[in-house]
């Protein structure tokens, strides 16, 4: 076997020399190389799968603020339909309460100036009568004197 080997030229201690050194050449790759770059892609692989729970958890939380948006928004809704409800019958009463103090002082005032006509009225009478009878007098007198002259 020693003749085929040299008969094509190969010498077995350099053989067992590039052996040596490939090992040594793989165990620096491996050591310097293969391990950082393992180290990074690991490293690489837990950011993307934290950045994918984070995002799971924040979708979660985004639907979860929807729904109680939604709740805030549909109590809003029904505390402000109670509002305007309970603000529409209190202006309704208190309209009422004007229109009725309203009346009550249209009637006193209709009744004043009734009152205060009646008084005019009687007063206007007087005056008439005391100017009736005035005249009256007056005519009375012309009269008289017509027939005495």
């Amino acid at each position: 076997m020693e003749e085929i080997l040299h008969a094509f030229g190969i010498d077995w201690r350099l053989i067992l020399i590039q052996v040596v050194n490939f090992g040594i050449l793989a165990g620096a790759l491996w050591y310097f190389l293969y391990t950082p770059v393992l180290k990074i892609l690991n490293d690489r692989e837990e950011k993307i799968r934290k950045g994918i729970e984070d995002a799971e958890a924040a979708q979660k939380t985004r639907a979860e603020a929807d729904t109680t948006k939604q709740e805030i928004l549909k109590e809003a809704h029904t505390e402000a339909t109670q509002i305007v409800n309970r603000g529409t019958l209190h202006a309704e009463e208190k309209a009422s309460v004007l229109m009725s103090e309203a009346q009550e002082k249209v009637a006193r005032d209709l009744k004043e100036a009734q009152k205060t006509a009646a008084e005019l009225k009687a007063q206007a009478l007087k005056e008439s009568e005391a100017e009736i009878a005035k005249l009256a007098v007056l005519g009375a007198e012309n009269i008289l004197r017509e027939k005495l002259d």
